[in-house]
């Protein structure tokens, strides 16, 4: 089985939470994970409207990430804010979307998270630096819902 009920022990959601806390050490965008235990809806509408939920669309420059894991069905989805969006490209997304995948197949989902973590970072570093008096506008904390 790809995914099991409970994706990650807590030691691995500490993990993922610090990756994400590091990533926005080196911009002002924000990043969540969210991780749906029954999800019976397409993946992405649903990352959408968790992404909407969870007040990621007013990051005041538009620069939030959300990788949402749809257990029970066994997929994944990326949404990014329009500010973002625009500097990422379908190949960056990609990108994002291949380390996961291959980390998923091989049953290393923390590892996975944290990778894609880095690699939204990275693009945001570059296209959206820390700024003077920055503030952490969202919890870095995963979701989990079930």
């Amino acid at each position: 089985m790809l995914f099991e009920k409970k994706l990650l022990v807590d030691e691995e959601l500490q993990l993922v939470e610090a990756a994400i806390g590091e990533a926005e050490k080196i911009t002002s965008g924000e990043i969540r994970v969210a991780i749906k235990g029954s999800c019976r809806c397409d993946p992405l509408l649903e990352a959408q409207k968790t992404f909407h939920r969870l007040g990621m669309d007013k990051t005041e420059q538009k620069n939030g990430v959300l990788i949402l894991i749809a257990v029970t069905q066994k997929k994944f989805a990326i949404v990014g804010d329009e500010g973002i969006d625009r500097f990422m490209g379908q190949e960056g997304w990609n990108s994002v979307r291949d380390i996961l995948s291959s980390r998923f197949a091989q049953g290393r989902f923390a590892e996975g998270l944290v990778e894609a973590v880095h690699e939204v970072s990275r693009v945001l570093a570059d296209h959206f630096p820390p700024v003077e008096g920055d503030r952490n506008e969202l919890p870095n904390t995963v979701v989990e819902e079930h």
